[in-house]
């Protein structure tokens, strides 16, 4: 299905690097070596900002180490949002929790208590969000979401 078109927006551009949800095999080897050596010099875990890391290495993107907005990887007019997550059992998991981090209603929605009215809260965080969302939109041309689940112990991944 072609894109959805909307008057006065510009024709948009596709800068698709692999279709959604699938990455090319080159990009599933660099990580894992990246992974192994990351192991081998003595880490016990990964990251976050580790992955995000090694993802941008593995696509020839860029990292930004201290992201403002949602994207913490860029690459030919993509961002990404990359989020790590520990599980059991990443490649039977059903589903995970997903963390919305630089979400500060004190700072953004001048919230002094976030417990006085959790229902305020709640709209503040996710007005939050949406205005990184927004925020990313203005920088990127696709926004994408990568989950690296993993279990150290027993050395499994999946994305």
């Amino acid at each position: 299905m072609p894109p959805v078109r909307i008057r006065g927006q510009g024709k948009a551009r596709k800068h698709e690097p692999w279709p959604l949800g699938e990455f090319s095999e080159s990009v599933i080897q660099v990580l894992g070596k990246h992974i192994v050596h990351y192991l081998a010099v003595g880490h016990t875990d990964v990251s976050g900002n580790d992955f995000a890391s090694m993802f941008a290495r593995a696509i020839g993107g860029m990292h930004y180490a201290a992201p403002l907005g949602i994207a913490d990887v860029a690459w030919n007019g993509i961002g990404w949002s990359v989020k790590t997550v520990k599980n059991k059992a990443p490649h039977g998991c059903a589903g995970v929790r997903l963390i919305s981090g630089r979400n500060a209603p004190s700072y953004s929605a001048g919230i002094s208590d976030p417990f006085n009215d959790i229902q305020a809260t709640g709209r503040a965080v996710i007005e939050i969000y949406n205005a990184r969302i927004d925020q990313a939109k203005d920088e990127h041309d696709e926004l994408r979401m990568l989950v690296f689940i993993r279990a150290m112990p027993t050395r499994r991944f999946t994305i």
